[in-house]
């Protein structure tokens, strides 16, 4: 899933726990992201690289980026160490909080969950490398069924994306209102906006000019969760519990 999807999930979980501020979910919804970004573009030139991608050249589509390696960041149990870790970094800097585990563990765990419905063959349980892999609940193409559903009928990946998008935010609607009624279309636009901001990548050819390289690739998933998840935060600044 690209951004909005992943970062949607933040307003589902808010929704269950509403003492948990949104700006942590929005983060902990595309942390293991930001490791993959961090990793894929190697600063630390590491060699062979902790985890690498190929990209096809001329790119197309989505199911031309082949994720070849990415056991630390997108790895089920890997991803529950991340949000360990990112607990304790928040416990650690605001020691006055009573955040509760849960949510976070949930936010970050569901990241895996969530690309497990549209990824490749490409996602590991164990962080390992080696580790065996684990691919699409069912693949549309026979003579490849190590293709998900993004690669092979790509704008049925969008459209799962934008349909637990909009639930997520119709389940947030049922729990938060806005201060100003005004508010609640610019951030119902807003998302609508930011899911066919998503839609290029899944038409063929639409993003060929823009990613010549996998470090530009990583740059364009960097900008596109922290665009999105900025902007999310503030369309959802006025929002009130239904409770309180």
């Amino acid at each position: 899933m690209t951004g909005i999807g992943h970062l949607s999930s933040a307003f589902l979980l808010k929704s269950k726990f509403k003492e948990t501020p949104i700006w942590i979910l929005l983060i902990g919804a595309e942390v293991v992201e930001l490791l993959w970004v961090l990793l894929n573009l190697n600063p630390f030139g590491f060699s062979p690289a902790l985890e690498f991608m190929k990209i096809e050249i001329p790119f197309l589509y989505i199911g031309d980026m082949k994720l070849l390696s990415q056991q630390y960041s997108h790895s089920l149990f890997g991803g529950v160490a991340i949000g360990i870790v990112f607990f304790f970094l928040l416990k650690f800097f605001e020691k006055n909080w009573t955040l509760n585990y849960l949510p976070i563990a949930l936010i970050v765990s569901g990241h895996w969950c969530l690309d497990f419905l549209v990824h490749d063959h490409d996602l590991q349980i164990f962080p390992l490398t080696g580790s065996m892999k684990v691919g699409p609940l069912y693949s549309f193409d026979l003579a490849a069924p190590e293709l998900g559903i993004s690669a092979t009928i790509p704008l049925l990946g969008f459209s799962i994306q934008a349909c637990f998008s909009l639930l997520c935010v119709y389940v947030f609607l049922r729990n938060f209102r806005f201060t100003n009624p005004g508010r609640k279309k610019v951030f119902l636009i807003g998302i609508v906006v930011l899911n066919l901001f998503a839609l290029p990548i899944f038409i063929k050819g639409c993003m060929t000019f823009l990613i010549k390289s996998e470090n530009w690739m990583a740059f364009m998933v960097l900008a596109d969760m922290v665009f999105s998840g900025v902007l999310l935060f503030y369309l959802s600044k006025t929002s009130i519990s239904n409770t309180a």
